[in-house]
């Protein structure tokens, strides 16, 4: 099945993250990619703990916004990369973190993307900002996370341990 969790609120990743704890618990084994981030987020380290496989982005990529037409091509390959040796795997769940803005950014294979949820045998939970056709159309389970207020609106930035 593949849950999808997107929208501008807080949480998705952490819902994610959960969602992989609570199946390493009961015995599952778990993959956990991020695309456009570079793992140096604090779950990262608890998740490979777990025996957890972790693919991340390579340390110091910028924000999508602020890459260049060189490090655009280079995650892309990196992130077709990662979902090719996942795909290749038998995980009972896969969490794919921002996936539906790899997506929106074309920074990976769509079609891939396709047919690698199609893979019943497997638990999918994919992340992103902005609700993705692909994905609403493979969805079993949607969740939209709405933001009602943020910190950041008041010019407070991101915190160690509560936003990253």
């Amino acid at each position: 099945m593949v849950h999808y969790y997107y929208g501008n609120g807080k949480g998705k990743t952490s819902a994610a993250v959960g969602a992989c704890i609570r199946a390493v618990g009961n015995g599952m084994r778990c993959a956990f990619v991020q695309f456009h981030k570079s793992g140096r987020s604090g779950e990262i380290a608890v998740l490979r703990s777990l025996g957890i496989e972790v693919r991340c982005c390579p340390a110091h990529t910028p924000f999508f916004r602020e890459m260049t037409a060189q490090q655009i091509q280079d995650v892309t390959a990196v992130h077709n990369r990662n979902l090719e040796e996942i795909a290749a795997q038998n995980f009972d769940l896969v969490v794919l973190d921002e996936l539906g803005d790899a997506l929106l950014h074309g920074t990976v294979d769509a079609d891939a993307v396709s047919h690698m949820l199609q893979k019943s045998e497997c638990e999918w939970i994919v992340t992103g900002h902005k609700p993705v056709p692909l994905l609403l159309d493979c969805a079993d389970y949607l969740t939209a996370f709405q933001c009602e207020a943020h910190p950041f609106r008041n010019g407070i930035p991101a915190r160690k341990g509560i936003e990253y």
